[in-house]
């Protein structure tokens, strides 16, 4: 009797197991390499690069959103430009207002500091004429 040789070609499940893995890997690496230049991006101060709108030349209107596109894009600048200058505003003023309650503060403690040396003061002298009371 003849033995049946063991066939060659791999088992069809192992193959279709093999592609998913092989997809799952290449989808971790794209997802790692992509956080990392966001990192990065973020690191340096940098934002992501705005594409392209992408509009057809054959489009009707093409000019005209174009200009659109261009006049939201100033707007979103000089609104973020604003929340920082309003930002800085608010940080100068916080500035101020903090100068302000660490001088109150040190006055305050000054104060009891001078209340506290009356009162010292004010018992040395009633000790004092009280000896002198005595010794008369």
């Amino acid at each position: 009797m003849v033995m049946k040789s063991k066939s060659k070609k791999p088992n069809p499940c192992s193959l279709i197991s093999i592609k998913k893995y092989k997809v799952i890997r290449k989808v971790k690496e794209h997802n790692r390499k992509k956080a990392k230049e966001a990192k990065k991006l973020r690191l340096s101060g940098k934002n992501k690069v705005e594409k392209d709108p992408c509009i057809p030349n054959n489009w009707p209107f093409k000019e005209q959103e174009l200009k659109v596109l261009e006049a939201r894009r100033t707007e979103a600048i000089e609104e973020l430009e604003q929340k920082k200058a309003e930002h800085k505003e608010r940080e100068q003023e916080l500035k101020v207002l903090e100068a302000r309650r660490t001088e109150a503060i040190e006055e305050l403690e000054q104060k009891k500091a001078e209340h506290k040396e009356r009162k010292v003061l004010h018992g040395q002298e009633e000790r004092y004429m009280i000896e002198d009371n005595e010794g008369a």
